[in-house]
């Protein structure tokens, strides 16, 4: 895994979908209730893999973890509830607004929207944006856009597996 700070967040390239999971496993520890994390990127490209992962880490059953591509929106239960919304389908914003996402936004949930590109200025300020680009069959440059410098440099401890905090990334968070 290679990491490298931008203006905006965060560089970081993966090799194999088990460096994908550490890296949802890292920013699994940084959300907080309320935390919008929009993901983009081309099909295949580990969208849902790094929503499985993070939604894991978040205490969310695995076995209850599917692909909103034709449901639209799932919610979860965890640690701190989950919103996984997919906005492939949708013919536009509008129709992302009519889902009554808003309301999502506010409720205690981390919420997270895969292609979100798609609706990027409907997304509330302040939310996390992941651009997910192949890069081989597992491999990834996953480009982190972070509303705040610390939250870059705080994932890059965590992805540096920062012994002072006890925190190993390869390891499932508990």
């Amino acid at each position: 895994m290679t990491i490298e700070r931008t203006v905006t967040g965060l560089t970081i390239e993966v090799a194999s979908e088990a460096e994908t999971a550490q890296v949802a496993r890292a920013v699994s520890r940084l959300v907080a209730p309320g935390t919008v994390i929009g993901l983009a990127g081309p099909l295949g490209a580990g969208k849902t893999r790094l929503v499985r992962a993070l939604a894991e880490a978040l205490g969310v059953d695995p076995g209850a973890i599917a692909s909103p591509t034709f449901v639209l929106i799932h919610e979860y239960e965890g640690r701190i509830p989950v919103v996984h919304c997919d906005v492939y389908r949708l013919r536009g914003a509008d129709e992302f607004e009519a889902l009554g996402m808003d309301e999502y936004w506010n409720s205690g949930a981390v919420c997270l929207v895969e292609w979100a590109d798609r609706v990027a200025d409907r997304l509330p300020a302040g939310a996390w944006f992941f651009r997910i680009e192949p890069l081989g069959v597992e491999s990834r440059r996953i480009v982190l856009a972070l509303p705040r410098e610390d939250l870059g440099a705080r994932l890059e401890e965590l992805l540096g597996g920062d012994a002072a905090d006890g925190f190993d990334p390869s390891l499932p968070v508990t």
